[in-house]
């Protein structure tokens, strides 16, 4: 019950792929009571796609023990002439010794020297995140986090609060999307790395569940979703720590509450 599948993947032929935070749901054509729902997914093509193949026949013989193999599930891939961008499938999951999407988050975060853009509906970083974040802050970086305004439940919106305030005392930058409903999962780094995909900075995502991103090692798409996050940010208010200090002390009571349940959330 606690291992959750949350890997979003769809492949076709062997030749293209999909991954990032959209569901297959209506709530993403035609809304629900938060709105239409704000999302981030990718169109993959080339050698990259043979790792979202493997991660999906995985999770198949996991489930069903049908061992899905042939040259027609992984055909050849000539190599791009104008290939000029590095496509990294890392997949983690309660599989494996390792927190692979974490560590290489971690990696970018205490990597970057100008700025981090970070878009999760939910924030409830794990320590060792959340020391990326701040320490990132402190020497400099420009760290933006975005996340919505109004989730889908209140025990995680009120967990997510909860974390408001030490990152802003750490100089961390936090905006809340009040355009419906922010569910895309997505990080940039500095113009030079980028990952999209279905964890979201929390310790579910990072240490329970089955989950997939792509890191990008390339600058025009770097550049690209940079650009996505500052046209998001206009529909954003910014937080003040004088103001988020003076929250009344019941709603500050239930944020941490809802912060002893982080890791089930």
């Amino acid at each position: 019950f606690n291992y959750r599948n949350h890997r979003k993947i769809v492949i076709i032929d062997g030749r293209v792929g999909f991954t990032g935070g959209v569901n297959i749901a209506d709530r993403y054509l035609t809304g629900n009571r938060l709105g239409m729902w704000r999302d981030t997914f990718m169109r993959i093509e080339g050698p990259a796609i043979h790792g979202l193949q493997n991660a999906f026949l995985t999770d198949w013989f996991f489930v069903s023990r049908q061992l899905l193999s042939g040259d027609h599930f992984f055909p050849y891939i000539p190599p791009i002439p104008t290939f000029d961008n590095v496509i990294q499938i890392v997949t983690s999951g309660p599989d494996s010794d390792w927190e692979n999407i974490q560590q290489g988050i971690f990696v970018a975060i205490t990597s970057a020297i100008k700025y981090v853009y970070v878009q999760t509906p939910y924030f409830m970083p794990t320590d060792i995140i959340m020391s990326a974040l701040q320490t990132a802050a402190l020497g400099g970086v420009d760290v933006r986090v975005m996340i919505p305004e109004r989730t889908d439940t209140f025990m995680t919106q009120s967990c997510s609060y909860s974390y408001i305030t030490q990152s802003l005392e750490a100089g961390v930058k936090i905006y809340l999307y009040r355009n419906a409903f922010m569910h895309s999962k997505a990080i940039v780094v500095d113009d030079q790395i980028s990952t999209i995909g279905s964890a979201n900075m929390d310790f579910r995502s990072y240490e329970q569940n089955f989950e997939l991103n792509a890191f990008i090692y390339d600058e025009k798409t770097a550049v690209a979703l940079r650009d996505v996050f500052l046209q998001d940010q206009a529909q954003c208010s910014e937080i003040t720590l004088e103001e988020w200090s003076n929250r009344p002390i019941l709603t500050r009571i239930k944020e941490s509450v809802a912060r002893l349940f982080s890791p089930l959330l």
